[in-house]
């Protein structure tokens, strides 16, 4: 498996590039703009073209933006779904003008409106967003924790939603390790793997399995908290991520970390304990 982590874009989408080559990384994440706001400071076209340049000269794969935390794209509110809205296209777009393989989103709450109201605003946002933005970055959903009325909790709801696109084969699956755990489903392990992942074939297709983030989970099985923790240090453990890692078709999904950042070195601490979960040969 690929692995790689979420990092920061303090110095810029090259200097996000160059840290993951400092910490080994086989790929990463980043965001788009500034993940706890709105507003985006426009971009020179330069900027775009200095990152792929740089990811030319390396061997990064996969390179993935996430959606910054504010935008609801399943929210009733009018002017908040419009603003999120908004806010896909333009970070969907940056996604594509720098080449960036796939782009992440929580599909988001209904809060006052029923789940199947929120599933059909989110999709329409969705259809609206890949109407608007054109290019190679594969969209992802990913699957949420299912604290209080939060949606694609499920496998279900998942293939719900992809079901609701007018173009499946630009969208994919980010399945989070800590947010199905929260959600009820076993990653701790090996017979609750293989069934999770039974189901996912079954009711979604594995074709549909892009990406991975690897997190551990501070809290219990079907609690819905969503509080990511080290590898090995919540309540999946170890036993779940070694089978992932070591199984034929999706270890070759990649893998991005979402650990906590507590102290220096904890990327490197988290990439070296799922390396260390790979068996060779």
């Amino acid at each position: 498996m690929r692995l790689g982590a979420h990092l920061s874009i303090k110095n810029g989408f090259d200097g996000a590039l160059a840290k993951a080559v400092e910490l080994g990384c086989d790929g990463f994440q980043m965001f788009a703009g500034n993940p706890r706001g709105w507003a985006r400071k426009p971009l020179d076209e330069s900027e775009y073209q200095k990152f792929m340049a740089k990811r030319a000269a390396t061997d990064i794969w996969p390179v993935v933006v996430h959606l910054s935390y504010l935008p609801n794209p399943a929210s009733e509110d009018d002017e908040l779904y419009e603003k999120s809205v908004l806010t896909f296209v333009e970070d969907f777009r940056r996604a594509n003008r720098l080449g960036a393989d796939f782009f992440v989103f929580h599909p988001g709450k209904a809060k006052g409106a029923s789940m199947e109201q929120a599933m059909e605003r989110a999709a329409a946002a969705v259809n609206r967003v890949l109407e608007e933005v054109d290019g190679p970055t594969v969209l992802l959903f990913e699957n949420q924790a299912g604290a209080g009325t939060e949606i694609a909790a499920t496998l279900e709801s998942l293939a719900d939603l992809i079901g609701r696109i007018k173009h499946p084969e630009r969208i994919g699956i980010c399945w989070d390790t800590c947010h199905a755990y929260a959600a009820g489903y076993d990653m701790a392990t090996e017979e609750g793997c293989a069934t999770v992942f039974e189901g996912f074939r079954k009711y979604i297709g594995l074709e549909y399995l892009k990406l991975f983030h690897l997190n551990d989970c501070l809290g219990k099985l079907g609690s819905g908290l969503d509080r990511h923790q080290h590898i090995g240090a919540g309540e999946i453990g170890l036993a779940g991520f070694a089978w992932i890692l070591n199984h034929a078709m999706l270890g070759r999904v990649p893998g991005i970390l979402e650990t906590p950042q507590e102290n220096e070195g904890d990327d490197l601490r988290n990439l070296a304990t799922l390396r260390s979960l790979i068996r060779k040969g």
